[in-house]
């Protein structure tokens, strides 16, 4: 099975004060399908750590052409592609009605947690076909040259997973505690995981503005980036 598909309804808990869905609850959607899919294939969380291995985000790139809001009828598509190297992408769909109103493009890398490398794509069988990315670049983009420091953000219970470390979905809700919302929502967002950010790490939050796009880079304490991002916003209608 190259394609997996997740119906789901829109939970009122995963919308903000406009009443659309959050960006890190759509990131929840198309990775839970994602998962469901490895997990069918016989490579679930846990039996991938029995392996010693474990799947990082390294980038990812989201449009969203449409508001999501409480209880809409969605459906999750994940697929993987066609890889090489140390780099494995899989791109993503949400549908409404049968309409694509969501697409993401990411690149994750595969862990050997117990040797500390990286495992190519060769050396796995996932027992998956591939099909055609979309297209949506997920380069690494420019960010301006001067940032300025908007405050920090201390990885908290909330933020983390098993591996205490704050989960890629929940980046998204650090950046909007630094954007202006009010009637507003991510319409674009491109994410760079560069460096896992801990339970309790205290990141420093720089922020830039150009031509309506936002940029964020943080950092950690010890001064090694942790994330860039670059975030398009569009009126709630």
């Amino acid at each position: 099975m190259s394609v997996f598909r997740n119906k789901l309804s829109v939970d009122v808990h995963d919308v903000d004060f406009n009443g659309i869905a959050r960006l890190s609850s759509l990131m929840r959607y198309i990775q839970s399908a994602a998962q469901s899919q490895l997990t069918e294939s016989g490579y679930s969380y846990d039996e991938l750590k029995s392996q010693k291995r474990a799947f990082i985000l390294s980038r990812i790139k989201m449009e969203f052409t449409e508001p999501v809001r409480a209880y809409d009828e969605l459906e999750a598509i994940s697929f993987p592609c066609h890889s090489r190297g140390y780099s494995f992408l899989r791109c993503y769909k949400l549908e409404r009605h049968g309409v694509t109103i969501g697409r993401a493009a990411s690149v994750w890398a595969l862990v050997d947690t117990d040797k500390h490398s990286l495992v190519r794509v060769n050396d796995i069988d996932l027992g998956l076909t591939t099909e055609e990315p979309l297209d949506l670049a997920v380069n690494h983009f420019a960010l301006p040259s001067e940032l300025t420091s908007v405050g920090t953000y201390t990885v908290n219970y909330g933020d983390t997973d098993q591996n205490r470390h704050m989960n890629n979905t929940r980046y998204p809700d650090m950046y909007s505690n630094f954007l202006p919302l009010e009637k507003k929502r991510i319409r674009s967002a491109s994410i760079s995981y560069l460096n896992e950010a801990p339970f309790g790490e205290r990141l420093t939050v720089f922020r830039a503005e150009s031509n309506g796009i936002f940029y964020f880079r943080t950092l950690r304490e010890d001064g090694k980036v942790n994330t860039e991002a670059e975030i398009e916003l569009t009126d709630v209608k």
